[in-house]
């Protein structure tokens, strides 16, 4: 219909040419956007009218080639936080429509998601070291008062009210349709790195206030 002046593929007319023209015309305020279509910019080649959207578990983009006839609809069962993979596969689309090679580029998200891997890593095993030397620690600091001592389980107790807060609250706060399990469908990678932090500070400031308890002994 919108690569066909308004009429389906059966003959029969859905849009008159005004009303489909209107729906690509910018709105009041908006140089880029019409009703319910974005407008590219001046220096995307060629240009485009594009519809998108998406969730924690899904993302699709819709472009529609005025100067070719071309129109492309991408749809995806899964979301990247860090690139829009919908995007870029329309795009490189586009470009094959147009004898062009698409762009080979970096796999940024690859590279985001093994950082945030390796550093994962890295907080496990200090959490480990962490969580044995408690007895240690606390034994060190005895003599310290109360007010102190447990001044200096603030840093972890910021992460586990932060991260507690992200993942247990916000799922339940009222008009919030996200889950615990959207949590890591959004972002798998940075979620595991926070569940981690999480259960890490929360073992480490049990056992230092155990260990103030019983005196430092293990």
């Amino acid at each position: 219909m919108h690569t066909n002046d308004g009429v389906s593929p059966s003959g029969e007319r859905l849009l008159s040419t005004s009303l489909l023209e209107e729906s690509y015309s910018p709105q009041p305020s908006s140089e880029n956007y019409g009703l319910g279509w974005s407008l590219s910019s001046s220096r995307v080649e060629p240009q485009r009218i594009s519809h998108s959207g998406s969730l924690s578990s899904f993302q699709a983009q819709q472009d529609i080639i005025p100067s070719s006839g071309y129109a492309i609809a991408v749809m995806l069962n899964s979301f990247s936080t860090t690139f829009e993979h919908s995007y870029e596969m329309s795009s490189g689309i586009i470009k094959l429509t147009e004898g062009q090679e698409p762009a080979m580029k970096a796999p940024v998200p690859t590279i985001i998601d093994l950082s945030l891997g390796l550093l994962t890593l890295l907080v496990l095993g200090f959490g480990i070291r962490g969580i044995k030397r408690s007895s240690n620690w606390s034994h060190k600091r005895q003599q310290h008062s109360a007010l102190r001592y447990y001044l200096r389980l603030i840093p972890q107790l910021i992460s586990i009210a932060g991260i507690g807060w992200l993942m247990f609250i916000v799922p339940n706060l009222q008009d919030n349709s996200a889950t615990f399990q959207d949590i890591f469908r959004l972002w798998p990678a940075f979620a595991v790195l926070l569940t981690v932090i999480f259960l890490y500070a929360a073992f480490v400031t049990g056992m230092r206030i155990y260990y103030r308890i019983r005196g430092g002994e293990s």
